[in-house]
This record gives structure tokens, C-alpha cells and sequence, in this order.
């Protein structure tokens, strides 16, 4: 497991030098552009997973797999003294930059230029207030050790803040590795080549979103192999197995069910998973965001969602190597439509929706098996109305948890 551990770092740090996905202000150079960033990152905190920046003043923070500090900049001017743990030097220097320009107070924060894994346990266990990462289990060999190192860093009384991909919401994005891959994206360059061919409108809305450069778009999201996305449910487990009670997330996973009252116990219950995969399965097909999912936010028997999980599961790091039988997943994706009309959804626009999707996902992958033109591909994308359209999917999932005394 070190062995795979430590080729699996070489070949993520081997991708994110050539472009590093964590630029979303930097590059660009303006104040402008970091204050907008800035905004957004307080607007999650403070509303999205109710932590305010307030929670942040004086407090001792370790943020693993730190990047280029651009999201961390914002803790520390909230008054969290930072350790940013970086395995990529180019962007630990950028980091070392972002702080320096955007914090009073440079000299309180570490920079630590180390693997997530290579962490001084003995000097650093039980040492922060808040131990904190975002978007980097999806890319490492163990998550369950990354994890565990990631909790053994708060203090008892302290907070984890974890955010990463999500299995299901990550659907239509493995689809899309699929099809470059499938179709000659062998290279870097051929991968950029077919991205852009084919999904030119998701890339569109990611820069429109957060002005990254498109190539660390494509980088982050196809070019890269190890791309281990995990489910609500495999998250909620780490959280169990290292004492962690789940406090908030965003998007939001709690059941709207649950509670009883004022002194209803509100931690973490099986109430609480069972929301959970219902929400995963609306994240699937997410296109124009959470008002469309409002008047569908039940679903009705579990067994359909057990049925998608497992043809999720068979996309999941999906990587060039990866030997898939493409037929079989055509024909999964067309079962799944006779499972769901046995399964009937309680919502009549959810169960249109959701039908659609399937549908659209088959018809992609057949084009894929039969190896049609990009042109003809391109095409078909475009007449789709929910797979690749919009928001093609929830990519990211944030999470706090809290670390009893």
C-alpha cells in the first residue's frame, strides 16, 4: 500500500505541476478578482455550512493539501494562525505569495512542503483547533489513512472540515472521462483536444463560475487518473470510525424529516443516511441547480438507488487504463430505466427527469461503443436536455464535524 501510496503522489504531483487546479485568483493579479473569491469563500462558511468566519479568530488551523493557498488565505484574515501542507513546491511558493499579499500577519502562518501521509504525527496530533481539506482524498491512494491522519490532527473539542467529490454527483463527469478516453485521449494533448470538442459548454460555465484557466479545468477534471470520488455514506463512516459527529455540510444532506423536537437529538442518525441518498441521486442529475430540485426532494423505496449505486460504483476512478465493458454499461444504464418504473418515484418531474437522463446516458454510451465521430457525438450532446447540460452533476461536497472532549 506505500508503494501505490507514494507512485499514485508521483503521478498526481506529475499533472498538477504542469497546471494547478487551486489558481482561482492568482493568476489573474487583481484585487478584483481575489475579493470576489474572498465573498464566496465567507458566503460558504457563514451560510452554506453554518461555521462563520468568527469560529476561525485565534484558533490553530491545518489545512492538508493546502495548494496554492487561495482558499486558506481567507481562514487566516478571519484570525486562524495556518499550517499549509503542500506536497507541490511551485505552489507552496504561490501560496507563500498569496498570504504575504493578503494577510497582515505572514509571520504567524507555517508552510510545510510535505506529503499529507509524511505529516510529523508525533509533533502534530492533537494540535489544532480545526484540521481542514479540501478536494484532495479524491486524488490520493488511501482515504481511510488520509482521513484518519486529518483527525488525528484536531484537538478534542476541535472541528474537521473535509470537502470532496461525491460519487454520485461525479456521475456525468466519469462519463465524460469515458468518452475522451475511449475516443483517443491517450495524451495530455489529445485529452484537451476531445474536452474541448465535446464539452466546450461545461468548461464554459466552470470559468464563468471560477476563472480558472481552461487547461487547469481539463487538468483537474480529465487529465487527471487517480479520481477516487466517495459517497456521502463512505464519508459519514470516517466521521463514525474516528469519533467524528457530523455537525453540517453543504450542499446540505440533512433529511428534512428530521427531529422531533426543540430537544430532539440532532446528531448524526440513520435518518440522516437515508436523506443522504436521496439527495445523492438528485445531485446525478443536477442541470439548473437546487430549484429544480425542490419539489423532488423525496424519493420513494431504496432499491432503485442501491441499483444506480452500483452502476456508479463501475464508473467510479475511471482512469485511461481502466478496462471497462462499455456494452455491459449500456445495457446496466437501460435496466436501470425498467428498475426506476418498478420503483416509481414519488415525484412526477423527478421520475421524468431522472427517466430522460438514463435515457440520454444510453444513447451516449452506445455512440461511444460504436466509436461514432466526434462531430456526431458533439451533435448529439447538443440535443440532450439534462446529461452535460448546466451544471452536469454536484462535483464538490464540504462537510464539519466535531471532535468530542
Amino acid at each position: 500500500m506505500t508503494r501505490n501510496i507514494k507512485k499514485t503522489e508521483a503521478a498526481t504531483l506529475g499533472t498538477f505541476k504542469k497546471h494547478r487546479p487551486s489558481e482561482y485568483f492568482s493568476h489573474l493579479g487583481t484585487k478584483r478578482s481575489f475579493l470576489q473569491h474572498d465573498y464566496k469563500v465567507e458566503r460558504l462558511y457563514r451560510f452554506g455550512l453554518t461555521f462563520p468566519p468568527e469560529m476561525f479568530a485565534k484558533k490553530k488551523l491545518i489545512d492538508l493539501g493546502a495548494g496554492t493557498g487561495e482558499h486558506t488565505v481567507s481562514l487566516a484574515r478571519w484570525g486562524a494562525r495556518c499550517t499549509l501542507v503542500e506536497m507541490n513546491d511551485d505552489a507552496l511558493r504561490v501560496a507563500r505569495k498569496n498570504f504575504r499579499k493578503h494577510t497582515k500577519n505572514y509571520r504567524d502562518h507555517k508552510f510545510i512542503h510535505s506529503s499529507l501521509y509524511d505529516i510529523n504525527l508525533k509533533k502534530y496530533t492533537r494540535s489544532f483547533d480545526i484540521s481542514h481539506s479540501r478536494g484532495v482524498f479524491t486524488h490520493v491512494a488511501d482515504k481511510r489513512k488520509a482521513f484518519k491522519i486529518l483527525a488525528a490532527l484536531a484537538k478534542p473539542g476541535g472541528y474537521v472540515i473535509f470537502g470532496d467529490r461525491n460519487t454520485c454527483g461525479g456521475v456525468q463527469e466519469m462519463l465524460q472521462r469515458l468518452a475522451i478516453y475511449r475516443l483517443g485521449g491517450q495524451s495530455d494533448e489529445k485529452i484537451v483536444e476531445i474536452a474541448e470538442t465535446l464539452f466546450s459548454e461545461d468548461i464554459d460555465r466552470s470559468q464563468n463560475s471560477v476563472p480558472r484557466t481552461r487547461k487547469a479545468i481539463i487538468f483537474d477534471r480529465w487529465v487527471i487518473q487517480q479520481q477516487d470520488d466517495p459517497s456521502v455514506e463512505e464519508v459519514l463512516a470516517f466521521f463514525k470510525d474516528e469519533g467524528l459527529e457530523y455537525v453540517s455540510s453543504w450542499p446540505k444532506i440533512d433529511y428534512a424529516g428530521r427531529g422531533t423536537s426543540t430537544h430532539s437529538n440532532p446528531i448524526i442518525s440513520a435518518n440522516l443516511i437515508r436523506g443522504a441518498l436521496s439527495i445523492e441521486l438528485l445531485w446525478m442529475i443536477l442541470k439548473d441547480g437546487e430549484r429544480e430540485n425542490i419539489q423532488a426532494f423525496e424519493l420513494h423505496k431504496p432499491g432503485f438507488f442501491n441499483e444506480v449505486g452500483k452502476v456508479a460504483r463501475k464508473l467510479r476512478n475511471l482512469q485511461i487504463k481502466t478496462k471497462i465493458n462499455v456494452s455491459k454499461l449500456t445495457e446496466d444504464f437501460s435496466n436501470l430505466i425498467e428498475i426506476e418504473k418498478k420503483s416509481r418515484l414519488e415525484s412526477t418531474d423527478l421520475y421524468n427527469r431522472l427517466a430522460t437522463f438514463l435515457l440520454e446516458a444510453g444513447i451516449f454510451l452506445k455512440m461511444i461503443q460504436e466509436k461514432k465521430k466526434l462531430s456526431e457525438i458533439r451533435k448529439k450532446i447538443k440535443e440532450f436536455t439534462i446529461l452535460f447540460k448546466g451544471y452536469a452533476g454536484v462535483r464538490h461536497v464540504d462537510f464539519v464535524a466535531y471532535k468530542p472532549k
